[in-house]
């Protein structure tokens, strides 16, 4: 039996958001045939820490814990724990992360970041750097390995990164995945001399498994009697909540009754929840933190909407279509990757607006949800195939 090949694994946390909640689907698939999994995180922490597969060798973080604290926190808290140089490291971070778009702080940040994290402890065949940022920085730079495989999920034109910065890091990538055919062609526009590189590798779904995970335990507890939207997202300003509280607390005045569940936890929580309580939102908009298992409020909600600015291919999205129901996004460059406007889902204006009439129209008319749910569920979303395309690319990275 030929010997298994080693493959590394890296991201920043397993914090719930789509992107670890993909990585965590990627690492129960993976053959442990063929491959010997490692999984190197900056911090071993988050919602879904716990569902790494024991087959997976989890590597000791690449930060201790004390760095994720709060600056005046972490910097006594590293020193009194034998990391004084990892304490200059979160000052210095602290600071140059305070300002500018996200590929600016990023990038500036991994400029400290890097004269103070270890390398990789050995060689691997293939390295997947999973995320953007600093897992794929670590992976170019820290990470001896045959063949290198990045991942952007989102649309890199609306992120904010920084093109010049990441510029020489996609030259040594061997390949650089991202999750629609809109993302590709948005980096093959940012990067036009690499798109032999680029791939697109979905979102893998499994129906079957969401609709059990769906079925294990009920939902909604508090007997509302109206209609319920729901969104499961991180609570910053990429996924647009600021845009769409406005508009249910209209239709709640105006008298359509609609009551908005968010899932999910993030840097603007508490702003969030200051925006609720000064528009009076407190009755129509409810933070329900984060889910180990969200699927029984998704198969429960009335609507399911994401008003984000912008995304990749929202993995929570597709989980909804599985679940068959109806769907409402604003329109983000990648929203009609995901659905058809006026088919199966609701594609409506990037404004307070744009999702209040679209709200007031789903809302209103049961008919409309009905036609929606009933075109998903004509639809098989299973697509665990997908993860041969990673095979591919590891196989074939250096040819």
């Amino acid at each position: 039996m030929p010997e298994r090949k080693k493959i590394l694994f890296v991201n920043y946390s397993l914090h719930s958001g789509g992107i670890e909640k993909s990585l965590v689907t990627v690492l129960s698939l993976f053959d442990d045939k063929n491959y010997e999994v490692d999984l190197q995180l900056f911090a071993n922490e988050g919602l879904f820490f716990s569902r790494v597969p024991e087959k997976v060798h989890v590597l000791p973080p690449l930060f201790p814990q004390e760095y994720r604290l709060n600056i005046r926190k972490a910097f006594p808290a590293l020193v009194s724990s034998g990391h004084p140089l990892l304490a200059i490291c979160r000052l210095l971070v602290s600071f140059v992360g305070l300002r500018g778009t996200m590929g600016e702080r990023l990038s500036r940040m991994w400029e400290i970041e890097r004269r103070f994290v270890r390398p990789a402890g050995e060689r691997y065949d293939a390295v997947v750097a999973f995320m953007e940022g600093q897992p794929l920085y670590y992976a170019v730079e820290k990470v001896n390995a045959g063949v290198k495989i990045g991942f952007i999920h989102g649309d890199y034109t609306a992120m904010g990164l920084c093109r010049n910065f990441d510029l020489p890091y996609v030259a040594k990538l061997d390949a650089l995945c991202t999750v629609s055919e809109s993302c590709k062609t948005a980096l093959e526009k940012t990067f036009p001399g690499y798109s032999e590189k680029f791939h697109v590798i979905y979102n893998i779904i499994s129906s079957n498994f969401l609709r059990s995970m769906a079925e294990r335990e009920k939902g909604f507890d508090d007997g509302y009697a109206g209609i319920r939207v729901l969104s499961i997202a991180r609570l910053s300003h990429q996924k647009g909540l600021d845009l769409a509280m406005p508009a249910v607390v209209a239709l709640n005045r105006k008298g359509t009754r609609l009551r908005w569940y968010v899932i999910g936890v993030g840097p603007e929580e508490e702003s969030l929840k200051q925006h609720a309580a000064q528009l009076g939102a407190e009755d129509c908009v409810v933070f329900l933190g984060e889910r180990g298992n969200p699927y029984p409020f998704v198969r429960e909600c009335d609507i399911y909407m994401q008003p984000s600015r912008f995304e990749g291919k929202a993995i929570a999205v597709d989980e909804a279509m599985v679940l068959c129901r109806p769907i409402l996004l604003t329109d983000f460059s990648t929203a009609s990757d995901q659905i058809t406007s006026g088919e199966n889902g609701l594609i409506v204006p990037m404004t307070t607006e744009g999702v209040e009439q679209g709200l007031e129209s789903l809302a209103k008319d049961g008919e409309l949800r009905e036609k929606y749910a009933r075109a998903l569920s004509g639809c098989d979303f299973t697509n665990e195939d997908e993860i041969n395309k990673l095979y591919a690319l590891i196989e074939n990275g250096k040819q």
